[in-house]
């Protein structure tokens, strides 16, 4: 026996753009299939409004563990599915209603989920349409258990408000966020060891190494002081600097961030930089000058 679940998804746009796709999943296989008016939504989206692109679906199986039970799991793994989509693209991916025949009905999408929003401009971190499909699997194979350890659900959420922002300020400081949140488990997993990170940057160091990551420059921990010491993003920390040195600060933190997060979360290895040096140069900052 089997039961059926189906909701629309919007802002998604995934790499190579498959007329279907499926996801293999602890509940079964979610299947994503292009919405008929999916050329129209792109369009959309690429004009800075929200559109529903993908309907996203699965029969599960009823198991020993009975219906409400089977269903529930199912429906859990909406979360992880619109999380790891909206990290892969830079898109804020997410459920807006449910197909007609669903046997669970959405009448409000809940705080978990990414709050639509339209903030495209950054690149998808996967190539292909396998390599999303290959990360998304892994992302909510590892929730219940890597997933949660990482903290997932708090990095993608404010991963999403860091690619959203608008300044150079803004995205200093939810980048900072971003690093605060792996140096407080890096914290906990060197505990766990016997060691006693005291400082920030032990802690940073401590993430580096446990997942044999290259060490993350300078440049943004002193960015992001002089910004929150002494009100700019340049001043006696990370003096002299324009547009371009604060922008590339803030994409070489944001790629060692993507690295970790390959790393931290089983999803493998970063196949494509989507933060070079000039990714933010024009974005309004306002404490240069």
């Amino acid at each position: 026996m089997s039961s059926y679940l189906g909701f629309r998804v919007c802002n998604l746009i995934i790499p190579g753009e498959p007329q279907e796709l499926s996801l293999t999943t602890p509940s079964g296989s979610w299947v994503l299939e292009k919405e008929p008016e999916y050329a129209t939504s792109k369009q959309k989206i690429e004009e800075g409004q929200i559109a529903e692109t993908y309907s996203l679906s699965i029969d599960v199986t009823i198991g020993s563990a009975g219906r409400s039970a089977t269903l529930d799991a199912a429906f859990d793994e909406l979360v992880p599915i619109c999380l790891a989509a909206s990290y892969l693209t830079t898109a804020s991916v997410a459920v807006t209603r449910s197909l007609p025949h669903s046997e669970c009905m959405i009448m409000e999408v809940g705080p978990h989920f990414p709050r639509p929003r339209a903030m495209r401009g950054i690149d998808a971190v996967t190539i292909t349409s396998a390599e999303f499909q290959q990360r998304v699997e892994a992302f909510v194979g590892n929730h219940s258990s890597t997933g949660l350890v990482e903290k997932d659900r708090l990095l993608v959420h404010h991963w999403l408000d860091a690619q959203a922002c608008w300044s150079m300020e803004d995205l200093c400081l939810s980048t900072a966020t971003l690093l605060e949140i792996i140096a407080a488990t890096a914290r906990s997993e060197a505990k766990a060891a016997g060691q006693d990170l005291k400082t920030f940057n032990q802690r940073i160091q401590y993430a580096s190494t446990r997942f044999s990551l290259p060490n993350l420059s300078d440049d943004f921990r002193n960015m992001r002081n002089d910004l929150v010491h002494e009100g700019r993003l340049s001043a006696t920390k990370f003096p002299n600097k324009v547009e371009l040195d604060c922008s590339t600060a803030a994409a070489e933190a944001l790629e060692w961030i993507d690295q970790y997060m390959h790393a931290a979360l089983g999803l493998g290895p970063v196949v494509k930089n989507r933060f070079p040096a000039n990714t933010y140069r024009g974005l309004n900052a306002f404490s240069l000058h």
